[in-house]
């Protein structure tokens, strides 16, 4: 699982790093979305690490002190970051758009709005992906609300994710407008973690470990479920959209083929992944960066404004980098991950060092 996040979280970073040498990045290839469905596996994987018995008060509690307490350290003290970086750069940042990046921090920015309707762009914090945080703490509020009523029932589950879809589909069926924190994903987001804590149940990761690479079982579901994973995401696209909750061509009713290709997804780069740890060097880099599932998250929105900042045209304002070519911009995008390394990896001991304490 430690390998399975790793790589997930390094490859969306380094699609950032690709998109700064294109002009045009267009609609992505389904491959493509496929491999976005990989971050929906996080929902996956914190069902999947549920422990029953804890009660929902006690499950919340360890929730909204890691969660919480990340989004308000990460929103206030990346955005001053970025918002400085943007300086640097030349891009047409002030105080009014700092104070509009803390809004998209805190996602209040499309309150009101419409899916479809554009919003003021935060130049220092276009790209601040929070929403997926403050997801998951939604989510947990309905998952862990019923998770130990429905572990060991699967038609108590069965109706639960029923329930969790149908309002899903209704809310994007009836509504245009998004809700404070994303509230109005936290359902289909708690689907996603109903369906780890029942793969758990299965031991998925003990079968397929169990099965090893060299067993022709591995092979044949791994082919199966991957063939299953491109057939569904060919036939119906699921789009990389999920923030609009834009899940498919059909509306709210694409919801449903979503949930089973994110499942199918996971799967697959679970049994690809465990092939991939049999590799000693690779396998060791990309588990210690899924041992800090929390620390990579927020590394993944703050690169990828690092990363995209400098190049970025806003009202016909061309920044510093304008003119750079396609190496170039790879090239700054590489120094610029460098540099979020550093800040990062130094950061923190820094601010312990200030206040005397960890």
């Amino acid at each position: 699982m430690d390998l399975f996040k790793g790589v997930v979280l390094s490859i969306i970073v380094l699609l950032h790093v690709v998109i700064v040498g294109k002009n045009d990045v267009g609609d992505p290839a389904p491959y493509v979305q496929a491999i976005y469905l990989g971050l929906i596996g996080f929902f996956i994987i914190s069902g999947y690490f549920f422990k029953p018995g804890r009660g929902f008060k006690e499950n919340m509690r360890r929730r909204i002190k890691i969660l919480f307490l990340a989004l308000m350290i990460s929103a206030i003290g990346m955005s001053l970051i970025s918002f400085a970086w943007c300086s640097i750069w030349g891009q047409p940042t002030d105080l009014d758009d700092l104070l509009l990046c803390l809004k998209r921090a805190f996602c209040c920015e499309r309150i009101d709005v419409n899916y479809g309707d554009p919003v003021p762009w935060a130049i220092c914090g276009f790209s601040a992906g929070y929403y997926f945080l403050w997801v998951v703490l939604g989510a947990c509020v309905l998952f862990y609300a019923v998770a130990d009523y429905i572990r060991d029932d699967w038609r108590k589950g069965a109706a639960a994710v029923a329930v969790l879809l149908a309002v899903t589909i209704a809310y994007r069926e009836l509504f245009t407008i998004t809700l404070p924190g994303f509230l109005n994903l936290s359902p289909i987001a708690a689907v996603f973690m109903i369906a780890g804590m029942y793969l758990a149940k299965f031991d998925l990761a003990g079968r397929i470990e169990s099965a090893g690479v060299r067993s022709k079982k591995f092979w044949a579901a791994f082919i199966g479920c991957t063939a299953g994973a491109f057939a569904m995401v060919y036939a119906l696209p699921p789009t990389i959209n999920f923030e609009y909750m834009s899940f498919g061509d059909y509306g709210g009713y694409s919801a449903i083929p979503y949930v089973v290709e994110g499942v199918l997804v996971f799967i697959m780069l679970y049994f690809l992944f465990f092939f991939l740890s049999k590799v000693p060097f690779i396998s060791h880099i990309f588990s210690e960066i899924g041992k800090h599932t929390m620390g990579i998250l927020l590394l993944h929105i703050f690169v990828a404004k690092m990363i995209l900042a400098p190049f970025i045209t806003f009202d016909d304002v061309v920044s510093i980098t304008g003119d750079f070519n396609g190496p170039l911009r790879i090239v700054m995008a590489f120094v610029t991950l460098i540099l979020s390394y550093l800040i990062c990896a130094y950061g923190p001991a820094i601010i312990k060092r200030l206040r005397a304490k960890e």
